[in-house]
């Protein structure tokens, strides 16, 4: 069966046993030799497709690189691709006979394939994810020995492919810039000297590679061409959520929003260690009189890993509206997952769109968690029934649920509570996330 969730990616090991053993650990190698685990997801056909009728080459996301020394010839490229009537088709066609590696960069932005496979890992991983797919004829190598900021996952869906793999120098190592090369030095060295590889790993269909930002590591295809999938693993590193909690911090405390000393900054006068500002930031947030919500900004920051909604039931909803009675079927939209933050104001809603739905429809949320399928005349009777027009109304403008062509599942009612009646102003405008 073709991978269609982020189990059937980790199998046999799973989603659990790929975090717990080797996320941010070890090297993994799953040898599946399975072609039918990625069956339609991107094969030598594909290519053709997408370069002819998505034209990511016609928006930059087409790299051309040749093999050995020569320069990327993608500025050539993005030449033909804005004048030649075939959009370098057949630039892409003959550079790849000529043994160059064709990469199609952000892959799941128009490829439908890999936004599936994209969607779900970066749900199930808790981090943002970037696919390129690499497309490689035979006895080619695109890049030199190298070292990634980043997490990666190599899914091998056609052909084969050797990857090398050395010891590590540095582990985890985040990606370089101007000020840490400044502050330094051994970021600024040229370029280092890997060794002989400590590991070879060849994949064949449907064979998986994990590798942990920091092994060094080069890949060529073998005697046939290789198409694989990139799998860029960026999470949110404990560095950038303790930023976020600096900036949360300065709202609360006047001296963090001052500048930063004209005489410290010409060098007039000496600053206190960085041990020393962090214990003063210590001492801010222990001294709040309301402490800052660490474990809200832990659910804020999730929520932007939440699947997006499938397109199933988008237009006939939006056109379909209006139209809806207590006798329609409405349902959450297929492929995300159902999210509810409850905030001192109110609650928020996250699946596919988003909404805020105010505290005092406590039982209404408590139905709409229980029941991802229902028809409007058997939400809870505390709203009249144009309330609950109202408010399924407004789930479906803002793309929480979508009208549905299922039948009504039958639902157990409460008692019966008293109707709010025909006031609507409880019904809060979508208040985004």
């Amino acid at each position: 069966m073709t991978i269609q969730s982020a189990e059937s990616m980790f199998a046999p090991i799973g989603v659990a046993g790929f975090i717990s053993d080797y996320l941010e650990r070890d090297v993994l190698h799953l040898e599946r030799k399975d072609p039918m685990l990625v069956q339609g997801l991107f094969d030598l056909e594909s290519m053709a497709h997408c370069i002819r009728y998505m034209k990511p080459q016609a928006r930059g996301s087409v790299r051309v690189v040749p093999k050995g020394e020569d320069p990327e010839e993608t500025i050539q490229l993005n030449a033909m691709a804005a004048s030649a009537d075939d959009h370098g088709e057949n630039f892409l066609t003959s550079g790849f006979s000529a043994g160059k590696t064709i990469i199609f960069n952000s892959a799941e932005s128009y490829w439908p394939p890999v936004e599936r496979v994209v969607d779900e890992l970066k749900e199930s991983l808790a981090c943002d994810i970037k696919c390129n797919v690499y497309c490689t004829p035979p006895q080619s190598q695109g890049f030199d020995t190298h070292v990634d900021g980043h997490d990666v996952l190599v899914l091998q869906t056609d052909g084969s492919k050797t990857w090398r793999l050395h010891e590590v120098d540095s582990t985890l190592p985040l990606e370089s810039t101007p000020l840490a090369a400044e502050m330094f030095s051994r970021l600024g060295a040229s370029k280092p000297n890997y060794g002989d590889p400590v590991r070879e790993v060849t994949l064949h269909p449907g064979d998986l590679l994990y590798l942990p930002r920091g092994v060094p590591h080069s890949a060529a295809s073998t005697t046939e061409h290789s198409i694989h999938f990139t799998i860029g693993l960026f999470p949110l590193r404990r560095h950038e959520f303790l930023a976020r909690l600096v900036d949360l911090l300065a709202f609360e405390d006047e001296g963090l929003r001052r500048r930063v000393s004209t005489a410290v900054m010409k060098g007039e006068e000496k600053v206190t260690s960085a041990g020393d500002m962090f214990r003063e930031l210590a001492a801010i947030a222990d001294g709040l009189e309301t402490p800052i919500d660490v474990d809200r900004l832990v659910a804020i920051s999730s929520e932007s890993y939440a699947r997006a909604a499938g397109t199933t039931g988008s237009f006939e909803s939006a056109i379909g509206v209006e139209s809806m009675g207590l006798e329609t079927v409405i349902e959450r939209p297929e492929g995300c997952s159902w999210i509810v933050r409850r905030t001192p104001m109110d609650y928020r809603i996250r699946c596919g769109g988003s909404m805020s739905v105010p505290l005092k429809l406590d039982p209404v949320m408590d139905f709409f968690e229980k029941n991802p399928v229902f028809r409007i005349g058997d939400a809870p009777d505390l709203m009249a029934d144009d309330a609950k027009l109202t408010l399924c109304r407004n789930l479906v403008r803002n793309g929480v649920m979508r009208i549905s062509k299922k039948p009504a599942p039958e639902i157990q009612k409460p008692v019966p509570a008293a109707a709010s009646g025909t006031n609507l102003s409880w019904l809060l405008p979508n208040a985004g996330f």
